[in-house]
């Protein structure tokens, strides 16, 4: 028996070397995990609630939120735009439809109505003239009353060949109810010229007096104007008309 003792103390001893050996390995891996095993085992990252969402993070979602939006807002117009196009379609081809009956009914009054008759044009060729006589008065008497911003010193030979002269002025009354009369006056003769002319509107209103023919020679013409009740009135602009 003692014989074989030295072989069970070396079959002892390589059990417990081999032992301890795996005991140490065991306890090595434990304490220090391989790399392919501390990645596995690392958190994995979740999306963030809104609570812990950062500022960035939300102005970013708001912005996806808005480009999702938009589109479908162009989608709509886009429709929209389908159906009003149809729509002025149909009015645009009513319209069209319209403007042809109209067209057939002038056809017919101008085949049934007479000639309208030609105008004719003045013989010497000339143009009408326009001489601005002032603007802006005022007044509100019942006698005549000169109006010193309408005043001119004029010779009919300036204008040779005319026929006649017309005043035309653009004036109103304050208030309804009244009649305004205005009128070419003669201040170097003393007389007035045949010019008189009258409104009752309270909206300027241009008025042409009859056809009137200048004393000859230079002479000062001034615009006189009255009411006939008080009211205040407004002469805005004159001016003589030279008919050739």
């Amino acid at each position: 028996m003692f014989r074989f003792l030295p072989f069970i103390l070396i079959a002892l001893l390589v059990l417990g070397g081999l032992g301890y050996w795996r005991f140490v390995a065991v306890k090595q891996n434990l304490e220090s995990p391989k790399a392919g095993q501390a990645q596995d085992q690392t958190p994995i990252e979740v999306s963030k609630t809104l609570p812990q969402a950062t500022l960035d993070d939300r102005v970013k979602a708001l912005e996806d939120l808005i480009s999702k939006v938009v589109v479908a807002l162009n989608s709509l117009k886009s429709s929209a735009k389908g159906d009003t196009g149809s729509s002025t379609d149909a009015k645009l081809n009513s319209l069209d439809a319209a403007v042809t009956e109209l067209k057939v009914r002038v056809s017919a009054l101008e085949k049934s109505s007479p000639a309208a008759p030609a105008t004719t044009t003045s013989s010497s060729g000339k143009s009408t003239v326009y001489i601005p006589l002032g603007s802006g008065g005022q007044m509100s008497d019942t006698n005549w009353a000169t109006l010193s911003t309408f005043q001119i010193s004029l010779d009919p030979a300036q204008y040779p060949g005319y026929t006649s002269m017309q005043l035309e002025v653009t004036m109103r009354l304050n208030q309804p109810g009244g009649t305004l009369y205005a009128r070419l006056y003669n201040s170097s003769g003393g007389s007035a010229t045949s010019s008189e002319v009258t409104t009752t509107s309270t909206t300027s209103k241009l008025v042409n007096s009859s056809n009137f023919t200048l004393a000859t020679g230079t002479k000062t013409y001034v615009l006189q104007a009255k009411t006939s009740d008080g009211t205040p009135a407004f002469l805005d602009y004159a001016r003589i008309k030279v008919n050739f």
